[in-house]
Order: structure tokens, then C-alpha cells, then sequence
């Protein structure tokens, strides 16, 4: 059985060694462009072919994010960038957008690809629909039990990478526009400013406020530690902590754990986490403890990190009183504090500092200080960092670069040295990371070459003098496993010649690993784009003002204002495929409806749309669907409806149009992230997590509004502020943008 991947994030180069020498399979990576952490250390061009050539020597893939959406206009400088990435010897690209995917694919088909878990791709169709686009990898969405984790590996001819460890997004990857709605910071173009970890007022239907968390959409942080092994059983072939934008010593602590466990599994088929372990990942990074996510079920409130947002540390006592008329503080101690750890009191105000003075008392309590700040009797003591966790951490990363350092993990290597004399001396050096052996050779009147005097034992001394040469790598990155010396002649040979030839034979190794690939001949991203310029050159274009509503009372209720009745363009609704069907007689055969396939279908949705299939095909076939996921396209294409791309699949370019038409889709409207505001409720977010209430009212009054949909079970966020803007309405229509669409506010 082949083993789980263990893939790490790196978001700097000291995140990339930490990472290396702390047992990473893989690392993910950013660069400077198209990156969707682009306010992570990142890497530029000189640092990214340096810490690919890091990584390869010590059998460690990389794996470089372009996961953005990328516009028409930036098509050839995305593709330029991978040319480069491919060109220094990147493993894989981790893409969201399918137009770049596609382009990549065409131009590079050696160039494996990855679908980043923005993708949406929640079950083993919507993953085949990937591998047939291109992606021999697709990262499933965060919200998947392992059953259904399971079911998706036995049903795929893709590798499948989940998460394991980190950070949670709230809303399905993909499918957020709450960053970009409130401050133009768009997730899905690499600069989320995360509203998710902010306050929010939540009230019911009637307005009253709910007594709830403070912050109603900020998750705790993933752990799975323990489900590693029943992962890599089910067939997961890459196992994923998130983090480009932790810590170095966040990276080391986390790797070195999963690293562990991972390989006793290997070794004992069983393991249990000990709790010295569970502590060390709640030390360096955790958010009021963690979650296993929908590992086994939805779980509901309990998902949620409650009123901080941020890392929370590990509770270890609490203030007794302040020392009047200073900065000291006595508490009750029930864990080990020293000076140097970092403290927080979680009382009614935040405040905390590094312990710079620790005096045990007599009374069995313990003063520290400095503390800034107001405490109270009881408030809770927390220690967010352990100066001896963190000294611990540096160890594997401080004082070390791309090209020197006190390595702590090297690649193995098997040598055959031959001497001869009338050849000389030739060392083959092999590693198993590479399919090329180096041979260095250097002429007999080079050494100073004779026969050795004495019986046997001298031979054998000779030989254990050259072994023993031969194995010292130094600060190389590699460590000698098997050594042969063929030396039939007994010949003497002086170290220093032996230690010469070493040395050039590992730094041809070096150097061989740091060779990349060869682009293809005449290579060009210019002339890349400009065949798919030709490619796309008079295709039709739909023209219609569509409707899209989210239930049967907004449907029905919806009066067209004059202001767009009057327009001269064709008009549709659209409804969700559960009510369209439900109500099919009501709406009659000759309306202008079309029903549509959400986003993310999974649960309800999906198995209302299996059971009533064929009646849906019949009653769509005429006018078509639309289909909002991979998982749907194939089956209606089959089936012979029409099938059109929704804004779920995230067009944002007439590359990713041409992408989908390969399965069918006949045309697509726009990512979401082309909307702008004037255009009517358009969703904010798609979660799994069941948000209690019916309205959250941000910092600057704005309402957003909780939908909960019967025939689904996700709940959407929109914006219950938004109206639609006639005039501009008006000049797309007459700018014959194709299809403009008007999300309808759902009847409260």
C-alpha cells in the first residue's frame, strides 16, 4: 500500500525548513502572484527555485498554490508564471480557477494539477468531473465526514488530499463573498480580511437580540490527530494541515506530531495520542480548543470558538489579586508557568504580557508581572507561548538557510568505489530520488597508487580507511547508506584524494537535483492565449435578464418593477430544482423557468434531485438547468437537458467557459466575484453550519440576513440591505453584457 502523504504549509522560507526538518512529505507553497495568501511571507522567484531545490534534495515534493481567480486580462502572465514553476521543477500546482487550470494543462500536460479545496468538489462525481478536466488531485471540502470521505476514495480514479489539522473556514471554499462585499477584499483573489473572526449581534425574526457567541462565525481550528490512520485506510493519499500564515515554530511543532503518529501507524498499525502531544498543539495554536469538524457528524455549536476569535493558549490558573500600586499579579497556579512564557487573563478585558518576574509565595501562590492592564479576583490565567516549546521548535529551523546550516534531515545515498591501476578511481554515487547515477572519475596519475605491502588485514584496513572517508557528508544533505569498494589490486590511496572525489560527486548530486524541466519547444504563454483568443472569437452569446430567486413565497410574490419591465431583453426566473419540481404544475410547462442546482447540494438537495431525476430531466429538458457543482453536470448532460454553469463553479474568464463546455455546459453566467452591488441579495456565504437566529448586524449596522431553505441543508448569509440599482441595471442591458442577473431578497 502506497503511504499517506503528509503535505505541510510554508509560508516563508524558515516555515519551509521547519517543515523539511521536521518530517513534511510535501510542503505547500505560495509566490508573489495569483496566491489566495497573499499577505503570507510568501516566496519570490530567486527564493522559490532555491527552496524547490531545498526541498527535492532531501526527497520532499513542493507544491505551489496559483488558487486565485484569475481574469481574462491576466490569462498569459498566469500563464507565463507557470511556465516558470514548471521550468524550476515544481511538483504539482494547486489551481481554482478551471480556465487557468485548462490553459495549464493544454500547454504543460506534464505539469501535474491539484484542485484547491475552492474548488467545492464534495463527492466522488464532482471529483471524477475534475480528473476528466485534468486534476489528478482534488482537495475535498473541509465539511465531509470520513464516511463520506471513504465512500469518495473508493470511487475515484484521483488521489484525494483532505484536511487534517488547522484552521476552518465557516463558509464552503469557494463560496465567500463576505470579505469582498464589506471591505473589496475578496477571498477568492488572494486578500480575505477573514469578517468571519469578527462581532456580530445576532436576533431573531422579530428583531431580539440572542444571547449567542459574540462571534457567531468563527470556528475553532481542525484536529484529527487521532483519525490519521483510519484516513490513510480509507485511501486519502495526502494529509493536509493548513497554515501559510502561522508561525515557523507552528510549522515544526505540528509536523513533528502528525510526522510521529503517522509513522507509528505505519509501523504498529495503532497508535494513541499522548497527552503531552494534545497539549503541545493546543499550546502553539488553538481557538477555545479544537474541533474533528463533521469527521463524524455536524456538530453544531460545539464547532464554534465561542468570544475570542484568536488563539486561546492553555488555561493553567487564575488571578487571586493585583498587587496594588504596581504591575504584579497573584494567581493560583494549576500547570507549570517560568519566566519567558507568554500570559493572557481572559476576564472581562484582554490583557496579558511576557512573564518577566515569577516569585513563588509562601501562601502556595504564585506573583508575576509584568501585567498591564485590569484583572479581577477570578479571572482566568492562560499561557498563549511556552519559551521552552518555542526554544524547542528553533532548534530545527534558527541558524539554518536554503544553503547552509546543521541539517537535521538528510537524504540517504548508496556509493561504489572502484580503483584501479591503470583507470584510477571512479565513485559512483545513487540515491533513490533520482533515476540518474553520478559517476566521478579522475585518472591513476592523479593518486599516488601502490600496491599495498602485507597479507589481507592490510587490505582490509585500506578498505575500512576509504569507507570511512566516504562517509563523511559533512553539511551535504545527504548521509551514506550501502558503500562498495571494489580494490582487487590492494591498492593504497591517500585520503585526501578519497575526500576530493566525494566531495565532487555530492556536489553533482546537488546539482542534479536542482535541475528542472525543459519547456516545451517554441513555448509561449503569449502564443498560448492567443490561440484560445481564436478559439473563443464568435462564440454565441446568451442575452437574457434573469431573476433568481431562493424560494417558492419570493417567487410568487415578486411583482417586476416597471423600471426593468420596460427593458427590451428577454426574461427568466430561476428557481431551485426541489421547487421547481415540487410546484411544476403551478408554473406550467410554457413559463419562462428554469430550475437551478446550488452550489454545494450536499444532503437534501441531492437526494431530493436522485429520487425525482427523471421527472426533473423531463420537465427541464425544454428550456435546460442550471448547475451550480461538478457532481450534477454529467448526469443532466446524459440525460439530455441542457445543461448551463451557475456562478458556483466560479467562471471568471472565457477560458473556464471553454473548461466546462468539454463537459457539456452549453454557457455560463460569472463568478459572483464579477457582481457588483446594485444587482439584489446575491449570496455572502454557503455554510454547513447551522447559525442560530435569523439576522446578524455587523459593526457598521449592516444586516445580514440567515436563510434556511427546506428542500437544503445549508444555511446562506446575504446582505438584507441590498437593493437593486435600476440605472445600472439598465446600462448592462443596453451594454449587452450577455445574461444580467437580479438576486431576489427572499420573502421574511
Amino acid at each position: 500500500m502506497k503511504k499517506c502523504e503528509l503535505l505541510v504549509p510554508a509560508g516563508g522560507s524558515q516555515q519551509l525548513i521547519a517543515a523539511v526538518e521536521n518530517g513534511a512529505d510535501a510542503v505547500y507553497l505560495g509566490g508573489k502572484l495569483f496566491n489566495a495568501r497573499i499577505n503570507a511571507g510568501n516566496f519570490d522567484d530567486a527564493e522559490l527555485k532555491a527552496g524547490v531545490a531545498f526541498a527535492h534534495k532531501r526527497g520532499v515534493k513542493v507544491y505551489v498554490t496559483m488558487n486565485t481567480l484569475v481574469t481574462d486580462e491576466e490569462l498569459a502572465a498566469a500563464l507565463s508564471y507557470a511556465g516558470f514553476l514548471y521550468g524550476i521543477g515544481v511538483d504539482a500546482l494547486i489551481v481554482q480557477d478551471l480556465g487557468l487550470g485548462k490553459l495549464v494543462k493544454e500547454a504543460l500536460p506534464a505539469f501535474p494539477l491539484h484542485l484547491s479545496t475552492q474548488g467545492s468538489v464534495y463527492d466522488a462525481a464532482g471529483v471524477e468531473a475534475a480528473y476528466r478536466l485534468g486534476y489528478e488531485r482534488v482537495v475535498l471540502a473541509r465539511e465531509l465526514s470520513f464516511a463520506e470521505i471513504e465512500a469518495v476514495c473508493q470511487s475515484t480514479s484521483a488521489e484525494i488530499e483532505v484536511f487534517v489539522h488547522g484552521a476552518l473556514c465557516i463558509c464552503y471554499s469557494g463560496q465567500c463573498q463576505m470579505s469582498r462585499h464589506f471591505g473589496g477584499r475578496s477571498g477568492n483573489r488572494g486578500q480575505c480580511a477573514q469578517p468571519c473572526r469578527l462581532p456580530y449581534k445576532t436576533l431573531d425574526a422579530q428583531g431580539k437580540r440572542i444571547d449567542t457567541f459574540a462571534y457567531p462565525l468563527s470556528p475553532k481550528d481542525l484536529c484529527t490527530i487521532d483519525h490519521i490512520g483510519a484516513l490513510a485506510e480509507a485511501g486519502v493519499c495526502s494529509l493536509k494541515i493548513e497554515g501559510r500564515m502561522k508561525s515557523a515554530a507552528y510549522v515544526a511543532i505540528v509536523t513533528s506530531i502528525y510526522r510521529k503518529y503517522l509513522d507509528l501507524y505505519y509501523k504498529q498499525g495503532t497508535f494513541t495520542v499522548t497527552e503531552e502531544d494534545r497539549e503541545a498543539l493546543a499550546q502553539i495554536f488553538n481557538r477555545g480548543g479544537f474541533t474533528e469538524g463533521y469527521f463524524y457528524e455536524n456538530p453544531e455549536q460545539t464547532l464554534m470558538a465561542g468570544d475570542i476569535p484568536k488563539h486561546r493558549g492553555i488555561r493553567i490558573g487564575k488571578v487571586v489579586k493585583a498587587v496594588q500600586g504596581g504591575s504584579l499579579v497573584d494567581v493560583k497556579l494549576y500547570a507549570p508557568l517560568a519566566l519567558g512564557d507568554g500570559v493572557e487573563i481572559q476576564g472581562e478585558q484582554l490583557t496579558g504580557n511576557v512573564v518577566t518576574y515569577y516569585k513563588a509565595l509562601k501562601s502556595g501562590l504564585v506573583r508575576i508581572g509584568d501585567i498591564k492592564g485590569s484583572v479581577r479576583h477570578g479571572d482566568p490565567l492562560y499561557k498563549i507561548t511556552s519559551k521552552a516549546q518555542m526554544k524547542a521548535a528553533q532548534q530545527t529551523f534558527f541558524n539554518k538557510t536554503f544553503d547552509e546550516g546543521k541539517y537535521l534531515r538528510k537524504t540517504p545515498v548508496d556509493m561504489v568505489c572502484t580503483v584501479d591501476a591503470s583507470a584510477g578511481m571512479t565513485l559512483q554515487v545513487k540515491s533513490p530520488l533520482l533515476q540518474e547515477t553520478i559517476l566521478v572519475q579522475e585518472a591513476a596519475q592523479s593518486y599516488d597508487l601502490c600496491t599495498a605491502a602485507g597479507d589481507d588485514t592490510d587490505a582490509l584496513r585500506m578498505d575500512g580507511r576509504m569507507e570511512k572517508a566516504l562517509r563523511k557528508t559533512g553539511s551535504t544533505p545527504f548521509s551514506v547508506g550501502k558503500v562498495e569498494i571494489l580494490n582487487p589490486q590492494n591498492l593504497r590511496i591517500s585520503v585526501s584524494a578519497i575526500n576530493g572525489l566525494r566531495r565532487e560527486a555530492l556536489r553533482q548530486l546537488e546539482d542534479a537535483f536542482a535541475v528542472g524541466r525543459t519547456l516545451p519547444k517554441q513555448w509561449s504563454a503569449e502564443r498560448v492565449c492567443a490561440s484560445f483568443d481564436r478559439e473563443t472569437d464568435g462564440a454565441p452569446s446568451c442575452k437574457a435578464l434573469e431573476f433568481y430567486f431562493y424560494d417558492w413565497e419570493s417567487f410568487v410574490s415578486y411583482i417586476i418593477p416597471p423600471q426593468l419591465s420596460a427593458l427590451k431583453i428577454a426574461r427568466v426566473s430561476l428557481l431551485p430544482a426541489a421547487v421547481f419540481h415540487h410546484h411544476f404544475e403551478e408554473i406550467g410547462e410554457n413559463s419562462q423557468v428554469i430550475p437551478y442546482i446550488t452550489p454545494i447540494s450536499k444532503g437534501k438537495e441531492d437526494a431530493y434531485i436522485e429520487l425525482h431525476f427523471e421527472e426533473i430531466c423531463r420537465q427541464a429538458r425544454s428550456q435546460g438547468i442550471y448547475v451550480g457543482n461538478l457532481k450534477w453536470i454529467q448526469p443532466f448532460q446524459n440525460a439530455g437537458v441542457p445543461v448551463f454553469g451557475d456562478f458556483g463553479l466560479n467562471v471568471y474568464n472565457r477560458a473556464a467557459s471553454l473548461a466546462l463546455a468539454r463537459l457539456g455546459i452549453r454557457h455560463s453566467v460569472g463568478s459572483l466575484e464579477g457582481i457588483s452591488a446594485g444587482f439584489g441579495a446575491f449570496p455572502l456565504m454557503l455554510t454547513e453550519h447551522h447559525v442560530p437566529g435569523r439576522y446578524f448586524i455587523d459593526r457598521k449596522k449592516e444586516r445580514i440576513g440567515i436563510i434556511a431553505r427546506d428542500f437544503s441543508d445549508q444555511i446562506l448569509l446575504i446582505s438584507e440591505d441590498a437593493a437593486v440599482d435600476f440605472a445600472a441595471v439598465k446600462e448592462a442591458v443596453q451594454q449587452e453584457k450577455g445574461i444580467v442577473r437580479i438576486y431576489v431578497k427572499p420573502v421574511l
